[in-house]
């Protein structure tokens, strides 16, 4: 399990062409590794990411701005996901830009633009799983600290065939503590502190902090901090080959 605050990361945002980017877990990779990757990218107003796909599963969570997916409206707090090898997109950005936490249980090695000539050289058998989910509201400050009981709410549900492949939200009124989700039947996990704050080994944890939770770890106790939480739990499908595949040099 690794945690990644981001209140300690926020410093380190640096300007990557038209965008702004943080790295929470990992960094830019042009190798596949079998370690977690995460950052946050603010996309300037109107900038436009063409349609790719990437080599990892991955989670994406739209935070702050609006824009499009493909056909889809993104907003705070819209989820989604997509298979390795699965291509999506255009992701535009609206007219006050658009930031986002992507989140991968395994190092990418680089988008690959789905324009990319002999673009079928570069697949590989994958179930082409490509989600969003409706847009989830979070509580205003006075409603969360009057939260008395624990809520759970299924953000992308899973279907036949996805593997243990989910999203939900976990709200928590001040002080209160549940158990996060097991992970066992899944390919891992990210929990997002998306409201209020989390109590997490000692430390506290605040928007939009991250935990990584490995299939082979116990499910961690969420304790909410003095204002209540809110969480996201990302699960990843169980891992098939392909992610199997991706092991350390």
């Amino acid at each position: 399990m690794q945690a990644a605050s981001y209140s300690e990361k926020e410093p380190s945002r640096f300007r990557r062409g038209q965008s702004w980017k943080i790295n929470l877990f990992g960094k830019n990779s042009d190798v596949a590794t079998p370690e977690p990757q995460a950052f946050r990218l603010d996309l300037n107003a109107h900038q436009k990411l063409d349609s790719h796909f990437h080599i990892v599963d991955q989670f994406q969570v739209f935070i702050a701005g609006s824009g499009t997916i493909g056909r889809d409206e993104v907003r705070l707090v819209t989820a989604h996901y997509a298979d390795h090898h699965t291509g999506y997109g255009p992701l535009i950005a609206g007219a006050q830009g658009l930031s986002y936490l992507t989140l991968r249980s395994k190092t990418d090695a680089g988008l690959v633009y789905l324009t990319t000539p002999d673009i079928r050289e570069k697949l590989r058998p994958t179930k082409r799983r490509h989600r969003v989910s409706e847009p989830v509201t979070l509580s205003i400050d006075p409603v969360l600290r009057d939260r008395t009981e624990v809520s759970v709410e299924t953000v992308i549900e899973e279907q036949p065939d996805d593997d243990g492949m989910n999203v939900k939200v976990i709200r928590l009124g001040p002080s209160m503590t549940t158990r996060a989700p097991d992970p066992s039947a899944s390919g891992g996990q990210f929990l997002i502190v998306l409201n209020g704050s989390l109590i997490f080994e000692g430390a506290i944890y605040t928007p939009f902090s991250l935990i990584f939770v490995r299939s082979s770890d116990d499910a961690p106790m969420l304790q909410a901090g003095e204002s209540g939480l809110e969480l996201m739990v990302t699960q990843y499908p169980r891992e098939d080959d392909w992610m199997k595949s991706i092991q350390a040099g």
